[in-house]
Parts: structure tokens; sequence; C-alpha cells
């Protein structure tokens, strides 16, 4: 995997650097965004806690991606400006921040539910009235094989 910094661009009032780059990922998937982001603070010299990858897709039918990344000066910063769900996308599973792990932790203590499977009423047999009805009308309504021998003899008379 070969990181391609092509375009870096001061932003002074945010604190920050904005990076877009190519990153090269032959014969393999797109690059996973923390390995992406320590390829990046090698290249720049920043800690790694202080780079937020906004977006890293694969050009369509080459082996090159493409992204966007924020480098800020400080963790402070960094936690002002940035969104939350960049921060959470840019850590490891394993490294979840502690609102999130205490947010985690009630639904873990919750027991499954116990199997309370009781017979579900058995569904209500069907009255037999509503069939001899349909058989009723069945009866009342005229065969057409009645109806075609009084026309032939209409025709033949």
């Amino acid at each position: 995997m070969k990181v391609e910094i092509t375009e870096k661009v001061e932003n002074p009032m945010l604190k920050r650097t904005e990076l877009k780059f190519f990153v090269e990922h032959e014969r393999s998937p797109t690059p996973k965004r923390l390995d992406v982001r320590t390829q990046l603070a090698s290249q720049l010299g920043a800690p790694e806690d202080l780079i937020v990858i906004e977006k890293i897709a694969s050009l369509q039918g080459k082996q090159v991606a493409s992204g966007i990344a924020r480098v800020y000066s400080s963790k402070e910063q960094l936690d002002v400006v940035e969104l939350s769900y960049f921060l959470k996308r840019g850590m490891p599973k394993e490294e979840k921040p502690p609102e999130e792990k205490a947010a985690e932790a009630p639904k873990k203590e919750e027991k499954p539910k116990e199997e309370k499977k009781e017979k579900a009423p058995e569904a209500p047999k069907k009255e037999e009235k509503p069939q001899e009805e349909k058989k009723e009308k069945k009866a009342e309504t005229p065969k057409k094989e009645e109806k075609a021998p009084e026309k032939q003899e209409k025709k033949e008379g």
C-alpha cells in the first residue's frame, strides 16, 4: 500500500491541515482507515490520534482509492471542530470512547427473555353456516348449459 498526498492546504482558522490523497492497493481491497491513518502519520510526522479520515473510495476499475483527511494541531481543537461520528469511525473497534462503552454495558447485562412460549389460542373453527349459504347461492345461479339449448331451438323453428 502506497499513500500519495496530492493536495495539502493549511487552514489557520480551524488550526488544521486538509489533505487529499491517493492510495495504491494492488491485489487487495480498499485499505482500512486505520492503515491509511498510520501511513499518513508516518509521512507527515504527526500523531495518529490527530488525523481524521473523512472519506476513502476506490476508483472504478482501478487499484487506487482517493481520500480526504484532516490533521489537527491539538486534541482539543479536534474535539471542538470534528463531528463525533468521524471520530468514532477512525477508531479501532477495541478502543471505543468511554461514553459508548457505558451505553453498551446495560445492553449486555440484560438477560434474554425467558422462553415464554404459551400455546397460541387456536383459531375458532369456521362455522358451517357460511358454507351452506355458498352452496345455496350456487344452486340459484342458472347454468350456461341450460341456456344454450334454448337458443338452438329458436334458430331451428
